[in-house]
Protein backbone atom coordinates (compact mmCIF):
# COMPACT_ATOMS: atom_id res chain seq x y z
CA UNK A 1 0.00 0.00 0.00
CA UNK A 2 1.51 3.29 -1.22
CA UNK A 3 1.88 6.16 1.64
CA UNK A 4 -0.94 8.14 -0.27
CA UNK A 5 -3.22 5.23 0.20
CA UNK A 6 -2.06 5.17 3.52
CA UNK A 7 -2.53 8.96 4.60
CA UNK A 8 -6.08 9.08 2.58
CA UNK A 9 -7.11 6.13 4.71
CA UNK A 10 -5.93 7.55 7.77
CA UNK A 11 -7.84 10.75 7.35
CA UNK A 12 -11.06 9.21 6.54
CA UNK A 13 -10.77 7.24 9.48
CA UNK A 14 -9.98 10.38 11.96
CA UNK A 15 -13.07 12.35 9.67
CA UNK A 16 -15.41 9.50 11.26
CA UNK A 17 -13.92 9.84 14.87
CA UNK A 18 -14.05 12.97 14.67
CA UNK A 19 -18.27 12.65 13.17
CA UNK A 20 -18.59 9.90 16.22
CA UNK A 21 -17.64 12.33 19.10
CA UNK A 22 -19.53 15.37 17.36
CA UNK A 23 -22.91 13.22 17.58
CA UNK A 24 -22.32 12.51 20.76
CA UNK A 25 -21.60 15.49 22.16
CA UNK A 26 -24.98 16.62 21.02
CA UNK A 27 -27.31 13.36 22.57
CA UNK A 28 -25.28 14.41 25.68
CA UNK A 29 -26.06 18.16 26.31
CA UNK A 30 -29.80 16.83 25.22
CA UNK A 31 -30.08 13.83 27.61
CA UNK A 32 -28.94 15.64 30.45
CA UNK A 33 -30.95 19.30 29.73
CA UNK A 34 -33.97 17.31 28.55
CA UNK A 35 -35.87 17.50 32.02
CA UNK A 36 -35.00 21.53 32.31
CA UNK A 37 -35.59 21.88 28.71
CA UNK A 38 -39.46 20.22 29.03
CA UNK A 39 -39.75 22.49 32.15
CA UNK A 40 -38.49 26.20 31.04
CA UNK A 41 -40.48 25.61 27.15
CA UNK A 42 -43.41 24.70 29.33
CA UNK A 43 -43.92 21.81 27.36
CA UNK A 44 -46.97 19.55 28.04
CA UNK A 45 -50.38 17.86 26.90
CA UNK A 46 -51.27 20.03 24.11
CA UNK A 47 -53.78 17.58 22.70
CA UNK A 48 -56.24 16.48 25.50
CA UNK A 49 -58.05 19.71 26.30
CA UNK A 50 -61.03 19.90 28.94
CA UNK A 51 -64.05 20.94 27.03
CA UNK A 52 -65.73 24.27 27.99
CA UNK A 53 -68.57 24.39 30.12
CA UNK A 54 -71.68 25.01 28.49
CA UNK A 55 -72.74 28.25 29.26
CA UNK A 56 -76.37 29.37 30.48
CA UNK A 57 -78.82 32.24 29.10
CA UNK A 58 -81.92 33.89 30.17
CA UNK A 59 -84.77 34.23 27.75
CA UNK A 60 -83.19 37.58 26.69
CA UNK A 61 -80.31 35.51 25.42
CA UNK A 62 -78.08 37.16 28.32
CA UNK A 63 -75.37 35.24 29.50
CA UNK A 64 -76.03 34.31 33.90
CA UNK A 65 -73.70 31.83 34.50
CA UNK A 66 -72.35 28.54 33.22
CA UNK A 67 -74.54 24.92 33.31
CA UNK A 68 -72.55 23.04 36.33
CA UNK A 69 -74.89 19.75 36.13
CA UNK A 70 -73.55 19.03 33.03
CA UNK A 71 -69.41 20.88 33.62
CA UNK A 72 -69.44 18.43 36.01
CA UNK A 73 -70.49 15.52 33.99
CA UNK A 74 -68.04 16.66 31.10
CA UNK A 75 -65.40 16.79 33.69
CA UNK A 76 -65.80 13.45 34.50
CA UNK A 77 -65.89 11.79 31.61
CA UNK A 78 -62.65 13.60 31.13
CA UNK A 79 -61.15 12.47 34.06
CA UNK A 80 -61.95 8.97 32.68
CA UNK A 81 -60.39 8.87 29.19
CA UNK A 82 -57.25 10.67 30.99
CA UNK A 83 -57.09 7.71 33.37
CA UNK A 84 -57.84 4.88 30.47
CA UNK A 85 -55.08 6.81 28.01
CA UNK A 86 -52.81 6.68 30.61
CA UNK A 87 -53.23 2.90 31.61
CA UNK A 88 -52.33 2.28 28.47
CA UNK A 89 -49.17 4.65 28.06
CA UNK A 90 -48.62 7.32 30.60
CA UNK A 91 -45.68 8.88 28.92
CA UNK A 92 -45.71 12.60 27.23
CA UNK A 93 -44.96 11.89 23.76
CA UNK A 94 -42.09 14.40 21.72
CA UNK A 95 -41.91 14.36 18.14
CA UNK A 96 -38.59 15.36 17.02
CA UNK A 97 -37.33 16.59 13.90
CA UNK A 98 -34.94 14.51 12.02
CA UNK A 99 -32.79 17.22 10.80
CA UNK A 100 -30.85 19.23 13.05
CA UNK A 101 -31.36 23.13 12.73
CA UNK A 102 -28.84 24.82 11.01
CA UNK A 103 -26.65 28.30 12.71
CA UNK A 104 -26.70 31.53 11.14
CA UNK A 105 -23.93 33.42 12.89
CA UNK A 106 -24.75 36.22 10.95
CA UNK A 107 -27.91 36.91 11.33
CA UNK A 108 -27.41 35.59 14.73
CA UNK A 109 -24.53 38.84 15.67
CA UNK A 110 -27.21 41.37 14.34
CA UNK A 111 -29.46 40.75 17.45
CA UNK A 112 -28.85 43.04 20.61
CA UNK A 113 -28.41 40.13 23.08
CA UNK A 114 -25.38 39.22 20.68
CA UNK A 115 -23.58 41.26 23.17
CA UNK A 116 -23.65 38.80 25.95
CA UNK A 117 -19.87 37.89 26.65
CA UNK A 118 -20.51 34.69 26.78
CA UNK A 119 -22.83 33.86 23.63
CA UNK A 120 -19.80 36.27 21.77
CA UNK A 121 -16.79 34.33 22.95
CA UNK A 122 -19.04 30.75 21.56
CA UNK A 123 -19.46 32.79 18.14
CA UNK A 124 -16.22 33.42 17.87
CA UNK A 125 -15.01 30.59 18.63
CA UNK A 126 -17.10 28.52 15.44
CA UNK A 127 -16.78 31.23 13.10
CA UNK A 128 -13.68 30.43 11.31
CA UNK A 129 -13.84 26.66 11.66
CA UNK A 130 -15.23 24.29 10.14
CA UNK A 131 -17.31 22.06 12.46
CA UNK A 132 -19.17 19.05 11.48
CA UNK A 133 -22.94 19.05 11.84
CA UNK A 134 -25.21 16.11 12.38
CA UNK A 135 -27.93 15.80 10.05
CA UNK A 136 -29.78 13.96 11.94
CA UNK A 137 -29.69 12.71 15.77
CA UNK A 138 -29.72 9.04 17.40
CA UNK A 139 -32.78 8.85 19.78
CA UNK A 140 -30.95 6.03 21.38
CA UNK A 141 -28.26 8.23 22.70
CA UNK A 142 -30.45 10.76 24.32
CA UNK A 143 -31.04 10.31 28.34
CA UNK A 144 -35.38 10.84 28.56
CA UNK A 145 -36.29 10.39 31.45
CA UNK A 146 -39.07 7.82 31.85
CA UNK A 147 -41.77 9.94 31.94
CA UNK A 148 -41.45 10.86 28.47
CA UNK A 149 -40.81 9.53 25.02
CA UNK A 150 -39.21 10.77 22.17
CA UNK A 151 -40.21 9.91 18.86
CA UNK A 152 -38.22 11.06 15.58
CA UNK A 153 -40.98 13.10 13.48
CA UNK A 154 -40.59 10.50 10.30
CA UNK A 155 -41.44 7.61 12.48
CA UNK A 156 -44.37 9.84 14.13
CA UNK A 157 -45.94 10.36 10.30
CA UNK A 158 -45.73 6.30 9.61
CA UNK A 159 -47.38 5.25 12.84
CA UNK A 160 -50.06 8.16 12.72
CA UNK A 161 -51.91 9.54 9.55
CA UNK A 162 -52.69 12.76 11.08
CA UNK A 163 -50.05 12.83 14.56
CA UNK A 164 -51.51 16.23 15.33
CA UNK A 165 -54.41 14.91 16.59
CA UNK A 166 -53.27 11.91 18.14
CA UNK A 167 -56.11 10.40 20.39
CA UNK A 168 -54.36 7.80 22.19
CA UNK A 169 -51.79 9.55 23.88
CA UNK A 170 -50.49 12.71 25.75
CA UNK A 171 -48.71 14.46 23.12
CA UNK A 172 -46.42 17.97 23.43
CA UNK A 173 -45.92 18.68 20.01
CA UNK A 174 -42.78 18.76 17.89
CA UNK A 175 -39.23 20.05 18.76
CA UNK A 176 -36.63 20.90 16.67
CA UNK A 177 -32.76 21.25 17.30
CA UNK A 178 -29.41 21.76 16.41
CA UNK A 179 -26.14 20.79 16.89
CA UNK A 180 -24.39 22.52 19.65
CA UNK A 181 -21.93 25.03 19.12
CA UNK A 182 -19.55 24.88 22.39
CA UNK A 183 -16.75 27.81 23.42
CA UNK A 184 -12.70 26.50 23.64
CA UNK A 185 -12.98 24.04 26.73
CA UNK A 186 -16.30 23.44 25.90
CA UNK A 187 -17.09 24.49 29.57
CA UNK A 188 -20.27 26.48 27.56
CA UNK A 189 -22.41 26.15 24.49
CA UNK A 190 -24.99 27.14 22.42
CA UNK A 191 -27.72 25.30 20.66
CA UNK A 192 -30.98 26.70 19.01
CA UNK A 193 -34.16 25.14 19.65
CA UNK A 194 -37.38 25.47 17.74
CA UNK A 195 -41.06 24.11 19.43
CA UNK A 196 -44.56 23.45 17.80
CA UNK A 197 -46.86 22.54 20.12
CA UNK A 198 -49.92 23.37 17.84
CA UNK A 199 -50.09 23.24 13.63
CA UNK A 200 -49.18 26.55 12.48
CA UNK A 201 -47.98 27.46 16.08
CA UNK A 202 -44.28 27.78 17.40
CA UNK A 203 -41.40 29.63 18.85
CA UNK A 204 -37.91 29.83 18.52
CA UNK A 205 -35.22 29.71 20.99
CA UNK A 206 -31.48 30.28 21.62
CA UNK A 207 -30.20 28.14 24.68
CA UNK A 208 -26.76 28.99 26.47
CA UNK A 209 -25.48 26.15 28.55
CA UNK A 210 -23.14 24.90 31.13
CA UNK A 211 -20.70 22.15 32.14
CA UNK A 212 -20.87 21.65 35.95
CA UNK A 213 -20.00 18.32 37.28
CA UNK A 214 -19.89 16.71 33.97
CA UNK A 215 -23.54 17.80 33.43
CA UNK A 216 -25.20 20.34 31.25
CA UNK A 217 -27.52 22.92 32.38
CA UNK A 218 -29.16 25.13 30.75
CA UNK A 219 -27.94 28.80 32.20
CA UNK A 220 -29.76 31.15 29.98
CA UNK A 221 -32.90 30.97 27.65
CA UNK A 222 -32.99 33.52 25.03
CA UNK A 223 -35.68 34.29 22.51
CA UNK A 224 -35.98 34.20 18.59
CA UNK A 225 -38.66 34.27 17.17
CA UNK A 226 -42.78 33.61 17.76
CA UNK A 227 -45.91 32.90 15.47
Amino acid sequence: MTAQKITYLILILFSLLSCKIEHSDNEKVLGDIFPQLIDSLRINSTNLFLPPPPPLYDQDSNFIGIDTVTANLILKEYEQKLKIIDSLNPRLLIGLVDSCLIFDLDDLENRTYSNDKLLRMIVDNNKMDSIYRSETLNIGLINVPTSYELLLLSDLKNKYDDFWDIKDRRFGGLVAVSAVLFDKKKDYGLLRIETYPFLFEGAGYFLLIEKKDNSWIIKKVLNDWLL
